[in-house]
């Protein structure tokens, strides 16, 4: 192995560089490089290479950037520059923002829906455990293989009409934005599909409509097949999507998420304060529609 891969850290860079955090890096890198030039100019020339190259390979040079960047770029106004903290800025008094098509729902009344309409069973004899019935699944597979052959902008205006308030989408930070007055919604193209889908194959089975829409995050859950690409779906534990911890280069943040084996997109993002599951007992679909 060389010094380059060993340096390399590919969790941190690629899809997963966080564009604030990188934007802040640079920004230093380059002041940290000019005033070593008022010294001596191949000492300036040094320090940009090798600060450039550590941004490059390992995400970040300064210890806690992931702690203060999305905070100091949002404060510059610059925070529709990039997409995760575009989604945690705006006026929340105003309306609602989410990255998920969530609406105020009691959960029991969602489960026993889920059970009423055949969206989910129980299984055989002494298994309790929660599962797809075979008419859900099925129409969710269809639905999902229709999405998969639609166009971004047909999937855009279909997840407009899915969400529970009026609204208009258009593709915006590499995925599907959806913006009314009562709300705005950022979703990634496979939760987009997978949420749409499930919507679909709900109305198939008359779901009520008022309940299609809150159902959609804890079926993520049990998603038969990756939205994206159909492959299988697995749970893994992967490094967070910033570019590190706030304690430095060895403090490496991770979340369990249910991924694609053969794309790896990720699906759902376990939530570690009880809602879906903690990271020891992550894929537990039987508390997914616990409040």
């Amino acid at each position: 192995m060389s010094l380059i891969d060993t340096l390399r850290r590919p969790e941190y860079t690629g899809e997963n560089r966080c564009g604030p955090c990188t934007a802040v890096n640079a920004a230093v890198v380059v002041v940290a490089a000019a005033v070593a030039a008022v010294r001596r100019r191949s000492l300036g020339l040094a320090v940009f290479g090798v600060g450039a190259a550590l941004v490059y390979l390992r995400g970040y040079v300064v210890p806690g950037t992931p702690g203060f960047a999305p905070d100091l770029v949002r404060s510059l106004g610059l925070e529709d520059r990039f997409d995760h903290v575009a989604a945690g800025g705006g006026d929340p008094e105003r309306r609602r923002e989410s990255d998920d098509l969530v609406a105020d729902t009691d959960p029991q009344e969602l489960l026993a829906a889920m059970f009423r309409h055949g969206v989910i069973e129980e299984g055989d004899g002494d298994d309790d455990a929660l599962y797809l019935t075979p008419a859900f699944e099925d129409a969710w597979r269809e639905e999902l293989a229709a999405l998969r052959a639609a166009s971004p902008d047909d999937l855009v205006e279909a997840t407009a009409e899915v969400v529970p308030f009026e609204a208009e989408g258009e593709r915006k930070y590499g995925g599907v934005s959806v913006e009314g007055e009562e709300g705005v919604v950022w979703l990634r193209p496979t939760n987009a599909t997978g949420d749409v889908a499930a919507v679909r194959a709900m109305a198939r089975l008359d779901v009520p409509e008022s309940l299609r829409a809150p159902a959609t995050t804890p079926l993520r859950l049990f998603t038969p097949e990756c939205p994206a690409c159909g492959g299988d779906l697995e749970e893994r534990t992967v490094a967070d999507g910033c570019c590190g911890g706030t304690m430095g280069f060895d403090d490496t943040p991770t979340r369990e998420v249910l991924a694609c084996v053969d794309c790896e997109a990720d699906v759902h993002v376990f939530d570690d304060t009880g809602d879906a599951g903690d990271a020891g007992d992550a894929g537990d679909p039987d508390d997914a529609f616990d409040a």
